[in-house]
């Protein structure tokens, strides 16, 4: 499977915004505020369980592709995604390993050994965790809106952003918990998941961050 492939799919995971919704957003005037209680909230989170929602929107089609999944997030980096429908399709980083479930196809590879993978890898449990603050490798900006905070991200790595534009977190404006990612892709395709019956600091096992062809 080419880089650029496993790329794409891994922001395919994932209520489109209306263009009202976005531009009741105002940035935000005390950013370091903001960022202080984010990164409070990020290092107390151990671990996250999640069904999501994904809307994947192209331009070349009218048509919006939805599917239903899990998420696990377990402190550091152990990432599970996981499609219900309408395929069987998991994702796991996991003990070094980024392993990909199709069906019953399994692929294993090295995070460390690939630069690609380490970039993907900080990406996503970036989005997740909120754990972007001071972090040299995105630019930052912070808005608001009545309900949520916004802050969108850019990665400063060349190789990425030729692949991904750009991400926005969606924070739920009193609890700060992520609600809403979207991956925004060249050409103006992004990819939004909506988190739905979040649990927070759970016990989570090694065996639900382990794949068989089960």
């Amino acid at each position: 499977m080419k880089k650029h492939r496993i790329f794409v799919f891994l922001f395919c995971l994932t209520s489109a915004l209306t263009a009202q919704q976005a531009g009741s957003f105002t940035r935000v005037q005390d950013a370091e505020t903001l960022k202080t209680e984010i990164k409070d909230v990020s290092e107390n989170t151990s671990s996250i369980q999640s069904d999501f929602i994904q809307e994947k929107h192209l331009t070349m089609l009218k048509e919006v592709l939805i599917s239903n999944g899990r998420f696990l997030f377990r402190k550091e980096n152990d990432v599970r995604w996981e499609y219900l429908s309408p395929i069987d399709y998991t994702i796991v980083i996991y003990n070094g390993k980024f392993t990909i479930r199709d069906g019953k196809k399994i692929n294993e590879f090295d995070i460390s050994s690939n630069a690609l993978f380490q970039q993907i890898n900080k990406m996503i449990v970036t989005a997740i965790r909120g754990d972007f603050v001071d972090n040299p490798e995105f630019e930052s900006s912070f808005f608001a809106s009545n309900k949520q905070y916004l802050v969108r991200l850019k990665s400063v790595n060349e190789q990425v952003a030729e692949m991904l534009t750009g991400i926005e977190i969606y924070f739920n404006r009193e609890t700060l918990a992520v609600e809403e990612v979207k991956f925004v892709e060249p050409g103006e395709d992004y990819t939004l998941i909506v988190f739905k019956n979040r649990k927070l600091n759970i016990e989570l096992t090694d065996k639900q961050f382990e794949l068989n062809d089960d």
